[in-house]
């Protein structure tokens, strides 16, 4: 049986490991023709190969290929997204997932982690969607799915300009979805709450017990868990599909019902 994205064509950013290589992957097994992208060259090589060892196993039809590219270098983004189109001709689906961020107060941000914060969270998803909407409006089909997170709206005070790109993430897809619906295109973003990556691991590591630091933070959460990587892989998967052909414009909220509640007694 096919799968939700049998034949598709997709670009998805920081697939080296997280969110990322969780949704590279689910795609992949839904018979997606995925290109993967990441500046961490030798991270993202081991995990292609790992999505590619499992397609084999799976046998879906699908396909993966691994790109070092710097979201936030225009020239590295055109010269990906031409590579693409060149191979298969099109592209259906885009994720601009890549992401970083530095804990600082707001009186101590540097401008060095400023324009790193923003150009890569930002810059980084202004610059793929614009050299992919070319070619899904010549298609008169298309997908992208922006991660946003729940810091959109709900703060973390060492995080702000973090939360900043991704209130502004929210916008732009917002934008996009508007000016690029009467060219079949859709686009939706994700805000997730916090989830089980290797950065969420190193920073659960980070504190003098790490397993009630982490046990105190999933506490928090209604669920009284974060979120694994295929959780949200899931809804990547259901908002590139058919099965979401209507819904566009919208922030899609994945955390656990955590900013459903103002606090518990």
């Amino acid at each position: 049986m096919d799968g939700r994205l049998a034949g598709r064509t997709a670009i998805v950013t920081g697939t080296a490991r997280g969110i990322g290589a969780a949704i590279a992957r689910a795609f992949v097994l839904e018979g997606a023709h995925v290109t993967g992208v990441d500046v961490l060259e030798e991270a993202g090589l081991e995990t292609g190969e790992a999505i590619v060892a499992a397609v084999r196993s799976a046998g879906t039809g699908g396909s993966f290929a691994f790109v070092s590219c710097d979201v936030s270098d225009e020239a590295q983004v055109r010269r990906t997204v031409a590579a693409v189109l060149a191979a298969h001709g099109r592209i259906d689906v885009l994720v601009n997932n890549a992401a970083v961020q530095k804990e600082a107060l707001a009186a101590d941000v540097t401008v060095e982690d400023f324009h790193r914060i923003v150009d890569t969270n930002l810059l980084g998803c202004v610059l793929f969607c614009r050299e992919v909407l070319p070619a899904m409006v010549r298609q008169g089909t298309g997908a992208i799915v922006n991660m946003s997170s729940v810091n959109a709206f709900s703060a973390d005070p060492l995080l702000p300009v973090y939360g900043a790109t991704k209130a502004a993430i929210i916008g732009y897809t917002k934008s996009v979805a508007t000016a690029y619906g009467p060219h079949g295109i859709r686009a939706n973003a994700i805000c997730p709450g916090d989830v089980d990556t290797e950065l969420n691991r190193a920073f659960f590591a980070a504190h003098d017990d790490p397993a009630a630091f982490r046990a105190r933070v999933e506490h928090e959460y209604p669920v009284r868990r974060i979120a694994s990587t295929d959780e949200i892989a899931r809804i990547a998967v259901f908002l590139a599909s058919d099965d979401a052909s209507f819904v566009s414009g919208s922030e899609i909220v994945v955390d656990g019902a955590i900013t459903a509640r103002i606090y518990e007694l």
